[in-house]
């Protein structure tokens, strides 16, 4: 053996470990991770994370001086310090901590006692166009005081709501803090008013004499006449009073001879409306309206005082304008229009009796 050679078998000395693997050096990283997490927590959550890194780092082909389970020991205490530090310096605030931080201090002035806000007022219905017994009824219902008054600029006592239609609603703050309401109103039929307290605004009768019926109807509607206030009534005392339907089936044929109210006559609630027709055509005798209502016949011959041409009578009863009887008893025609009620005449042998129903005719 050579002077200064190692004895055989020779085992080459292990190869010298990094200071950063030593034992000391990772629990130093570790120690190091736990201070910075307490002063700077974001550096110190990354040292943390890179002490853990050098628990399980083993380089150079050097066996890890620790064993698995040290590892995973050494591990889960560089956590559960690091939380703990963490916890300790960085502690999570609570929303009520925060908003004590920025409430200013309490001074020793005390604090004046808050008034509580009004309650909202509780919602109204638009009782406009509604019947005034209804809207008190909803607006009490919902905590208001009501009031009433005429809308017009007449200054009427109101009497029985469910007569009385709302025009405006207006809602008012009271002394005692309560919501009050006041319902101007009208009567019911009435037109409301442009403004509260303003005249009624009535419609007023347009000139319709010597118009036809169905032109006097779109004249009346054009100027805001209820159609179902018109009343009709003949003017001929041989002519009947014709029904709205009749009168419209015939509207040019019909005649307004005379109106009530006249023109520019108000209508209001309680106004009737009348019309006095005359019907002819272009085939009628008479194509006029008499001077006055019921005092003439349409057609002459219906006058039981017609005397017709050519003919003459007595002054007694029995004459008439188609003769006499030996009898005594007046000659009629059939059918036509007679006065008085009850007078009795003959004609082709057979008795006849002025009477209805209607106009008094000649009848059996």
């Amino acid at each position: 053996m050579a002077y200064g050679q190692p004895p055989y078998p020779y085992t080459p000395p292990p190869p010298l470990r990094p200071w950063w693997q030593t034992s000391g050096a990772r629990l130093a990283f570790i120690g190091a991770a736990a201070v910075i997490i307490a002063i700077v927590e974001a550096l110190g959550i990354l040292f943390m994370f890179a002490s853990i890194a050098m628990i399980w780092i083993s380089t150079g082909g050097l066996r890890h001086p620790w064993r698995v389970w040290q590892r995973i020991a050494a591990t889960v205490g560089t956590l559960l310090l690091c939380l703990i530090v963490a916890g300790i310096a960085h502690p999570v605030k609570k929303k009520d901590d925060a908003k004590a931080a920025a409430t200013p201090a309490a001074t020793s002035v005390s604090k004046v006692p808050e008034t509580p806000a009004p309650a909202a007022a509780p919602q109204l219905s638009d009782y406009t166009g509604k019947a005034l017994s209804e809207a008190r009824k909803g607006a009490e219902a919902a905590g208001y005081t009501v009031g009433n008054r005429d809308a017009s600029s007449e200054s009427r006592g109101v009497v029985l709501a469910a007569n009385w239609t709302v025009c405006f609603q207006k809602v008012s703050d009271l002394a005692d803090g309560k919501k009050g309401v006041d319902f101007s109103v009208v009567k019911e039929g009435e037109p409301c008013p442009k403004e509260d307290g303003g005249a009624l605004p009535w419609p007023v009768m347009p000139d319709v004499v010597g118009a036809t019926y169905n032109k006097a109807m779109a004249d009346l509607k054009a100027a805001g006449v209820p159609l179902d206030r018109v009343k009709l009534e003949d003017v001929y005392l041989d002519t009947d009073t014709p029904t709205a339907e009749q009168a419209a089936k015939d509207g040019e044929e019909w005649h307004v001879c005379f109106q009530d109210p006249g023109k520019d006559g108000k209508v209001t609630s309680t106004t009737t409306v009348r019309l006095d027709l005359g019907k002819w055509s272009d085939a009628s005798l008479v194509k006029k309206c008499p001077a006055a209502k019921g005092t003439t016949y349409q057609i002459p011959a219906n006058d039981p005082d017609y005397k017709r041409p050519g003919t003459s009578t007595g002054d007694d009863d029995s004459s008439t304008s188609g003769g006499s009887t030996g009898g005594g008893a007046k000659t009629v025609n059939p059918g036509s229009f007679c006065s008085p009620a009850g007078a009795v005449g003959t004609a082709n042998g057979k008795t006849y009796t002025c009477k209805g129903p209607g106009q008094n005719r000649w009848r059996q």
